[in-house]
């Protein structure tokens, strides 16, 4: 935060960066719609792409753990950053159902945002992030939920 309490201002790019992330999301909605055959693997392919994008997240915390305190981070720190990763996994395994899975990614996207909020709070992360992340979840969020919805069964 800058001296007079207001956040600091996303740095240039950062929404086109991140927006962009929410393509892949909106392409396999689409592809709902083009063939059975493309609907199912739509499912699978925004699975992995959510559980490839929670791993990111999980990095991109460790990645800001070493950072802050390279020659002794939190170990509680690093280990929760590895977290999203294990569940990505998890998510992809063969014996869940998509639903299962894409509640699994959702439930693991909101756990992080509320971590990453607090950590934009206390400065362990810049301000700016918080509103970032936060704009990134709920368009992910409402992704899933579509993709719950529409989805063949």
């Amino acid at each position: 935060m800058g001296s007079s309490g207001t956040t600091e201002p996303v740095p240039r790019g950062v929404w086109v960066l991140a927006g962009s992330g929410i393509l892949p999301f909106l392409t396999c909605l689409g592809l709902l719609f083009a063939s059975p055959e493309l609907a199912a693997h739509a499912v699978q392919a925004f699975i992995a792409y959510a559980a490839l994008t929670l791993s990111f997240l999980g990095g991109a915390r460790w990645g800001a753990e070493l950072v802050r305190v390279p020659r002794a981070p939190s170990l509680p720190r690093l280990v929760a950053a590895a977290i999203p990763s294990v569940i990505g996994l998890a998510a992809l395994l063969p014996y869940l159902t998509s639903s299962q899975s894409i509640v699994l990614l959702m439930a693991c996207g909101l756990w992080q945002l509320v971590w990453d909020v607090r950590a934009s709070k206390s400065r362990l992360l810049p301000s700016w992030n918080a509103r970032v992340r936060t704009v990134m979840t709920i368009a992910g969020t409402l992704c899933s939920i579509a993709m719950l919805l529409l989805k063949p069964s």
